[in-house]
């Protein structure tokens, strides 16, 4: 007796889920359940016409997780337009949002070197320190360039530490000089003190 092929079950087809309208997603920022709030910023990415809702989002928002999905989504418009809008966050009271906005325009080469005048000569030295967090971790040719016009010409020893930390990881012989001058220009600041003596030995190679 001949084999006889069995005829194949039909299988249902999946339905991958409808995604949600823009609109939606837009009205769902507001949500009180902060997981929907979270999803809405994610399904945001590159909704240009979002931009106003998510950076509205970003000055009321108080759950780290939803704040920082907001930042991930908006950052991923690099526009001076938008790292401005940010960049006023880093004067907050709030040390949270402050670090978040920082990592965020950290992740904005683009449009970053356009505030960076105003950054680096605000009045509030609290700004200039977040500033430099910002040079920190900014992708950008000139960032050594700008942490040396911090250590060199800010008045405040707390800004000129924090450039100083921002500059070590890529520093080299050639800023010794400006290190020791720092410590010159600060002689009572002994955190700053202690900074550049402990990072001298590893750049003049005798560490």
């Amino acid at each position: 007796m001949g084999l006889v092929r069995k005829k194949a079950t039909d299988q249902p087809e999946e339905v991958a889920p409808e995604r949600p309208s823009a609109d939606s997603l837009r009205a769902q920022l507001g949500d009180p359940d902060p997981e929907c709030r979270r999803e809405a910023a994610l399904g945001l990415d590159g909704v240009e016409e979002a931009v106003p809702d998510l950076l509205a989002r970003v000055m009321v928002e108080t759950v780290e997780n939803v704040r920082d999905a907001l930042l991930t989504t908006v950052s991923g418009f690099d526009t001076e337009n938008v790292a401005g809008a940010l960049a006023v966050h880093l004067a907050s009271d709030d040390a949270a949002l402050r670090t978040a906005v920082a990592e965020a325009l950290a992740r904005m080469p683009r449009s970053m070197p356009a505030l960076l005048p105003d950054l680096i000569a605000a009045p509030d030295h609290d700004v200039r320190v977040m500033t430099a967090m910002v040079l920190a971790d900014l992708t950008h040719p000139d960032t050594a360039v700008w942490l040396i016009e911090m250590i060199r010409d800010d008045p405040h020893p707390n800004v000129v530490t924090a450039a100083i930390d921002a500059l070590l990881p890529v520093a080299t012989a050639d800023h010794a000089a400006v290190l020791e001058e720092a410590v010159h220009r600060f002689p009572d600041d002994p955190f700053l003190r202690f900074t550049v003596q402990a990072a001298l030995p590893r750049l003049s190679g005798t560490a």
